[in-house]
């Protein structure tokens, strides 16, 4: 895709994988056959290329690691999150029309940090940020009397190391995605039993769609913001049943999110054992702050606004996720790094209960899932324990970014054929698309950067090569 970002170009001063500032590079070709002789045509090769290799894209979500994906995937993440709301991009406009509520789900304390408050809201006096007095078992103060500024390096930081529950903390980020899966059945089931039906027969009158984001706190757990919408039976384009437009729906969630828990290996207790755990007090609940408020969209004017609000809120953290941009190898790298002492202790407590082979197996029973070769603490803990997704949504909820990626591909070498006075068509001379025409790539992966050296020549982490017979033409677009 032609990109005005700046970033890394060729000696001749053009543009590489969009302006990505850390491509990938790979080795290979595509292949077109013909459906109905077996005939194969080389349609690209990466040996025509410079260097003999093919650009594409890091597609990291983080400014801080690439700015011009980053701004791609923003992008993507608001039009995914608009097109819900407000229709387009194959949901209809009157989705409008539908029920739709804005939640937040935070974290409990696990200790107080140095934070920010301000009366009334942004705009108004800061406030003392602990104003109390004693101290702690640790022989420190209780309290901060200080008014942090916005760049206050102290933000999200514990009072007292010592005190804080780093260990539980951790853990609460791992059990994220379990916790969510919890309150979404479980809203499903409320919502069934207060109107009077099974939860089939919810299914038969009205679906529950929703797209949730995680936002990374200063203090190192994640809060989760989440626009909930009900569509009728068939999704976005039927319409919802007359009982959805009260406060039903958030009534339900409201009870749910009061009572919802999952069980979880306590960090701190002596046995590791989670139904031990469970009875002794430890589980996984959310914090006692949740916010959960109508979406009003009365009219053309209410639905751009209070779209591109929600919008330009729940994607806020594509430029976040913490100061760690790849995971951490070894506590040597580790003490290489320069880090906030706070973070670097969430780090390292994921590193302790990782290695810990107890209580893994018990936290990966806990998670519902089957151990791996590395464990999840291990190879989350530069997210503090997190490893769900930063942005997720139901089936229904609107498009995806498969398909946003899909479009601007088609768009990148429709215009790329026309600019050079051609139709775009594949190997066959037949339109791009055509059924007769199977797409086969082998590609090898070369490294990373834009030249040979530049960043090792190690996969990028969750990258997966597309293998002969995948149909990856995708690589070819210049995402």
């Amino acid at each position: 895709m032609v990109s005005v970002d700046v970033g890394v170009s060729l000696p001749e001063n053009r543009l590489v994988a969009g302006g990505c500032s850390r491509p990938i590079r790979l080795s290979g070709h595509v292949d077109h056959v013909d459906v109905g002789t077996g005939e194969v045509r080389r349609a690209f090769t990466s040996a025509g290329e410079p260097g003999g290799v093919l650009h594409v894209r890091c597609n990291n979500r983080r400014e801080s690691a690439c700015p011009a994906c980053s701004a791609v995937y923003k992008r993507d993440a608001r039009r995914l999150v608009l097109a819900g709301l407000a229709g387009g991009k194959g949901v209809p406009e009157t989705v409008t029309g539908h029920p739709a509520w804005f939640v937040t789900l935070t974290a409990p304390s696990f200790g107080p940090v140095h934070s920010r408050r301000q009366q009334g809201g942004k705009g108004g006096p800061v406030r003392a940020c602990h104003p109390r007095r004693g101290l702690c078992p640790h022989g420190r103060p209780v309290g901060c009397h200080e008014r942090h500024r916005e760049d206050d390096s102290r933000l999200g930081s514990p009072l007292c190391a010592d005190c804080y529950g780093y260990g539980r903390s951790v853990v609460w980020n791992a059990l994220v995605p379990r916790l969510w899966k919890a309150t979404r059945d479980g809203t499903e089931s409320a919502v069934a039993a207060t109107a009077g039906l099974t939860v089939a027969g919810l299914r038969r009158a009205a679906r529950l769609s929703f797209v949730k984001v995680a936002e990374m706190q200063a203090r190192g757990v994640v809060h989760l913001h989440v626009v909930i919408r009900v569509d009728g039976p068939f999704g976005p384009d039927s319409a919802p049943p007359a009982w959805a437009a009260g406060e039903l729906v958030a009534d339900a969630l409201r009870g749910v999110l009061s009572a919802v828990a999952a069980p979880a290996p306590d960090p701190d207790a002596l046995t590791l054992d989670t139904t031990t755990v469970a009875d002794a007090g430890w589980a996984v609940r959310w914090g006692a702050q949740v916010d959960i408020r109508r979406i009003a969209l009365e009219g053309p004017a209410d639905v751009s606004r209070v779209s591109n609000y929600l919008a330009k809120y729940i994607t806020k953290s594509a430029a976040a996720g913490g100061a760690l941009d790849h995971p951490v190898r070894s506590l040597a790298a580790l003490g290489r790094l320069t880090l906030p002492p706070h973070l670097r202790r969430l780090v390292e407590t994921c590193w302790r209960l990782g290695h810990d082979p107890v209580f893994a197996v018990a936290l990966d029973a806990a998670l519902g899932r089957e151990s791996g070769d590395i464990p999840r603490l291990v190879r989350w803990a530069h997210q503090a324990g997190f490893g769900g997704h930063w942005l997720s949504k139901s089936r229904a909820y609107s498009t995806t970014f498969t398909a946003l990626r899909t479009v601007r591909r088609v768009w990148s070498r429709t215009i790329g054929a026309a600019m050079a006075g051609r139709a775009p068509v594949d190997a066959f001379g037949r339109p791009d698309g055509d059924p007769d025409t199977v797409i086969l790539g082998a590609w090898t992966y070369a490294g990373r950067g834009l030249y040979a050296g530049d960043h090792g020549d190690d996969p990028p982490d969750g990258m997966s090569v597309p293998a002969a017979g995948s149909g990856s033409d995708v690589w070819l677009a210049g995402l």
